[in-house]
């Protein structure tokens, strides 16, 4: 996936998102961004052809069930350190903070490595 492929899937899941609570959908939209953006610039896929699938269900008012697939390198951001949100700003390390809110905003999040799959289902 590329920076074009991905601005692409971010306006479809907008699209999905129409007459979601305004709240939810910021939340739903960052997570998606989040996940994807970190992917077309961090991820490893050895050699492989990238396989990614996400996917969205919801009654839009209720609340957001994601699973997210892909098949690069194993990554659960569960053990990615949270960064020190109460240091100064000058003395943080660089990254982690869109992770640390993925996690704030999905408290309900599960990974596996399956199939040679990373498996991330997150609950909002």
């Amino acid at each position: 996936m590329g920076l074009n492929q991905l601005e692409d899937t971010l306006l479809k899941i907008e699209e999905y998102l129409e007459g979601a609570d305004k709240k939810m959908k910021f939340k739903v939209m960052f997570i998606c961004e989040e996940l994807l953006t970190n992917l077309v610039r961090h991820a490893d896929f050895e050699d492989r052809t990238p396989l990614i699938t996400l996917e969205i269900e919801s009654d839009k008012k209720s609340g957001f069930v994601m699973e997210y697939r892909d098949n690069s390198k194993a990554f659960n951001l569960q053990d990615y350190k949270d960064p020190n949100i109460d240091a100064e700003i000058e003395e943080r390390e660089l990254g982690g903070l869109g992770i640390y809110l993925v996690k704030k905003y999905a408290p309900n999040l599960e990974y596996e490595q399956k199939d040679g799959l990373n498996v991330l289902r997150l609950s909002l």
